[in-house]
C-alpha cells in the first residue's frame, strides 16, 4: 500500500505540473487552455481516483470507498471548482476538476471526497431546492456556506483527522467555510457540529452575505464549495475548461435546478444499497453520527394520510351505469345486452375543528389535496364546521367553493359532527376525514360512516380520543406539507 501510495503521489504530482502548464497557456491565450494539456491530465488524474477508493478503504473506512466505487465519476474540466454532485443522473455523479483539485495536498483532496460523500448522506442536494426553490442568489450563498460549515464539523468530529500516520492523516482544505468563519461575519457563536438547515437559518438573519475571499485568502475550497452565487462567471465560455485565473466554466452547486425528490429518491437508493452489502465489522468501524444519519435516511416512509385515502377509495361500493361499450358478463356472446361500469361516485364528509388554533392555509392545503385526489371521481364533499356546536353544513364541488372565514373559533367537540353523521342515512358509505389540532373529547359514539381517517396538524399523539375508530395521521409529516411551509418560511 505505501509503495502504491508513492507512485500515486508522484502522478499527483504530475497533475501539479501539468495545472500549472495549463493556467500559464491561459494567460497568454487570454483565458483558453491549450487543449493539448487535457488528455495527459485526464488520464492521470483518473489513476489518482481510482486510487483513492483503496485509499479511502484502507486508510479510512469501508463505507466511504464503497461509495465512490458505487457512483459514477468523472472529470469534468468547465467545472469552476473542485468537485460537484450529479444527482439528476442515475447512477448518481461524482465529478472532478484536476484544474483546482491538484493544487491540494493529497489528504486535502481526501477530505473533499470525504466531503461530498457526507452531502449525499446528509441529501444537502435535495435541501437547496427545498430551501430555495426561487433560485435566489443570497440564499444560495448562504446555503453554500451552511453546507461548507456543517461538512466540516463533521469531518472534524466524525472522521479520524488524527491518525499516527502522519501522512495518512485527512485535512480540511485550507479556505473550507467552518464555524469560525461564521462567527468571524456575524460576531455571534453557532452551534458546533450542527446540520446545514440550522447554519443556513442562522447566517440569515444577519442579512446579505459577504462576498467569497479575494483568490489568495484560501483558495481552493472556498472556491469548489460554491461561494460564488448562481450566474457568477456566467459571461465565460461554459465548455471551456475553467481555472482560477479565467471565467469559463459553470459553478458547481446548483442543486436547485434539481427536482428534490427524484434526488432523495437516488441517494436512499444509492446509500442503502452500499450500506446493505456492509458486514457488521464494516458497520461498526463507521463513526456513530454518520450511522445514525444512514438509518434515519433508509428508516421505513411514514404512510401518509393521501396514501390512506387513495386506499379507501378504491375499497367504497360504487353504483353502476349501463354501457354498451362493455359486453354482459353473463352472457357476453348477447351484443344487445349492456355491460356495467362503475360511476365512481363517492361521498366524502370532511368535518373542520373551527376552534381558534386551526390554521386558514393548513386547512387550504387539506381541500386543495382533497380535490386533486378525488378529481377523477364523480365526487361530492359535504364540509361541516364544528367548534364545540356545529357551525356551518354545505357541499363543495372544487376548492373554490370552501369558506375561507370559519364559523366558530371557541373550544373543540367532535361529538356534534358524529351525532349528525350517525342521524343520516346519506354517510353510510362515506369516508369521513376529520381535520383537527386534536385536542378536544375523549370519548365518541362509533361514526356510522364507512371509513374514517383523523388528520392531526402536529402528531399523532394530540388526538384526545381513546378510540377513534379509524386512522390518526399527523399534517406535520406529510412531505409536500413540510416543503410548502419551507417555502414561506415558516
Amino acid at each position: 500500500m505505501a509503495e502504491k501510495k508513492a507512485n500515486i503521489l508522484t502522478i499527483y504530482n504530475i497533475c501539479r505540473d501539468l495545472v500549472t502548464q495549463a493556467e500559464a497557456s491561459a494567460i497568454i491565450n487570454e483565458g483558453e487552455v491549450d487543449k493539448n494539456i487535457l488528455p495527459p491530465l485526464q488520464e492521470a488524474f483518473e489513476q489518482v481516483i481510482e486510487f483513492e477508493k483503496i485509499h479511502l478503504i484502507m486508510a479510512y473506512d469501508v463505507f466511504y470507498g464503497a461509495v465512490l466505487t458505487s457512483v459514477t465519476t468523472k472529470i469534468k474540466f468547465n467545472l469552476r471548482g473542485p468537485m460537484d454532485l450529479d444527482v439528476s443522473k442515475e447512477p448518481i455523479e461524482l465529478l472532478f476538476n484536476p484544474m483546482f483539485l491538484a493544487k491540494y495536498s493529497y489528504s486535502e483532496f481526501t477530505a473533499l471526497v470525504v466531503s461530498e460523500i457526507f452531502r449525499l448522506v446528509y441529501e444537502h442536494p435535495a435541501t437547496f431546492g427545498d430551501l430555495n426553490a426561487e433560485m435566489d442568489k443570497e440564499n444560495h450563498m448562504n446555503l453554500e456556506k451552511g453546507s461548507s460549515a456543517s461538512i466540516a464539523s463533521m469531518v472534524q468530529h466524525d472522521v479520524r483527522l488524527d491518525k499516527d500516520d502522519a501522512s495518512a492523516r485527512l485535512r480540511l482544505p485550507r479556505g473550507t467555510y467552518t464555524t469560525a468563519k461564521i462567527n468571524e461575519e456575524t460576531h455571534r457563536t453557532p452551534k458546533d457540529d450542527s446540520s446545514m438547515d440550522y447554519y443556513y437559518r442562522f447566517l440569515k438573519q444577519f442579512g446579505p452575505p459577504l462576498p467569497p475571499p479575494e483568490e489568495g485568502e484560501g483558495q481552493g475550497e472556498g472556491q469548489g464549495m460554491g461561494m460564488t452565487a448562481p450566474g457568477q462567471g456566467e459571461d465565460g465560455d461554459g465548455d471551456s475548461p475553467a481555472t482560477e485565473n479565467n471565467n469559463n466554466g459553470q459553478q458547481p452547486h446548483q442543486w436547485e435546478q434539481v427536482d428534490s425528490e427524484d434526488a432523495k429518491d437516488r441517494i436512499k437508493g444509492l446509500i442503502g444499497d452500499v450500506y446493505s452489502k456492509l458486514d457488521d465489522r464494516a458497520r461498526g468501524l463507521m463513526p456513530a453520527g454518520l450511522q445514525e444519519q444512514i438509518k434515519f435516511l433508509l428508516r421505513k416512509p411514514e404512510i401518509s394520510w393521501k396514501q390512506i385515502l387513495k386506499k379507501y377509495l378504491g375499497t367504497v361500493p360504487v353504483p353502476y351505469r349501463r354501457t354498451k361499450t362493455r359486453l354482459n358478463r353473463r352472457q357476453p356472446y348477447r351484443p344487445d345486452l349492456s355491460g356495467k361500469l362503475p360511476k365512481r361516485h363517492i361521498e366524502i364528509v370532511l368535518a373542520i375543528d373551527t376552534s381558534g388554533s386551526m390554521s386558514a392555509e393548513d386547512l387550504e392545503y387539506v381541500t386543495n389535496e382533497i380535490f386533486s385526489i378525488v378529481k377523477d371521481y364523480d365526487t361530492k364533499v359535504t364540509i361541516i364546521e364544528c367548534d364545540s356546536a356545529i357551525g356551518a353544513i354545505y357541499t363543495a364541488k372544487n376548492p373554490s367553493d370552501i369558506h375561507t372565514k370559519f364559523t366558530g373559533r371557541g373550544g373543540t367537540s367532535f361529538i356534534p359532527v358524529i351525532e349528525h353523521i350517525n342521524e343520516s342515512n346519506q354517510y353510510r358509505n362515506a369516508l369521513m376525514v376529520y381535520f383537527t389540532d386534536g385536542y378536544g373529547d375523549s370519548e365518541i359514539p362509533k361514526p356510522r360512516t364507512l371509513r374514517n381517517l383523523w388528520i392531526v396538524i402536529d402528531s399523532e399523539e394530540n388526538l384526545s380520543l381513546a378510540e377513534p375508530f379509524g386512522e390518526v395521521k399527523a399534517l406535520k409529516k406529510d412531505a409536500d406539507w413540510v416543503k410548502m411551509n419551507k417555502k414561506k418560511g415558516y
